[in-house]
């Protein structure tokens, strides 16, 4: 009886040896000799940055190529810094009080990935916010016929100022083209048809309503 049980603890001394065995050699072929050591290796495609995080707090970036990082305690974050482009429309109003339909195409860029990743949510979101913002201060400064002509003179405008406004956010505005331009109409005209559309009260007829006085 004491030969049968020492035959099998034998037995499973060498299974959880072969296990063991295997297991080394396994992560050696997949991740190689830096990881028996605490090493992960991590690849960064040419367009990417990634930020490395330990304890919740930046370690420091790491440019395209093969790295090694320490396993444990860490968060990485990969930044695509390939332009991307948005398409909005976007209705405004000129300062000779024309209500205008805008659609225009932007071209923009992350050129600082921490500053984009620890600024804001969702940077994609903040930049259609920002960049409106802009176009709408912008048209309050020029003319219908200055933005209906000229849209290469207003498209470079807005193309510095929204620049200088993603910059708190790490991005850039490569380019900026208005599309097209539609006329509502006079805004003061837009205001009147509003308020006409819109329904009356009573009229007071000597401190009463017409109602009241009927």
């Amino acid at each position: 009886m004491g030969e049968l049980l020492g035959s099998i603890a034998l037995t499973l001394i060498v299974i959880a040896v072969i296990a063991g065995t295997w297991a080394w050699i396994s992560t050696l072929l997949r991740k190689g000799m830096s990881a028996l050591f605490g090493f992960d290796r991590v690849i960064v495609q040419q367009f990417e940055t990634l930020l490395l995080y330990r304890n919740g707090r930046f370690d420091r970036a790491l440019p395209p190529g093969r790295h090694r990082v320490r396993s444990g305690s860490r968060q990485i974050a990969r930044i695509d810094r390939r332009p991307e482009i948005f398409r909005l429309n976007q209705g405004t109003v000129s300062t000779d009080r024309f209500a205008l339909n805008l659609t225009y195409v932007v071209r923009t860029q992350i050129v600082d990935p921490r500053t984009t990743f620890e600024s804001t949510q969702n940077y994609r979101d903040e930049i259609c916010m920002r960049l409106q913002s802009v176009v709408k201060a912008m048209c309050s400064r020029k003319t219908r016929l200055e933005i209906q002509t000229d849209h290469q003179a207003f498209g470079n405008s807005v193309q510095k100022a929204a620049s200088q406004v993603f910059r708190t956010i790490g991005c850039e505005c490569l380019t900026f083209e208005l599309m097209q331009v539609d006329i509502a109409g006079p805004a003061i005209e837009l205001d009147a048809k509003r308020a006409a559309a819109a329904p009356q009260g009573p009229v007071s007829v000597g401190g009463k309503g017409v109602i009241a006085a009927l």
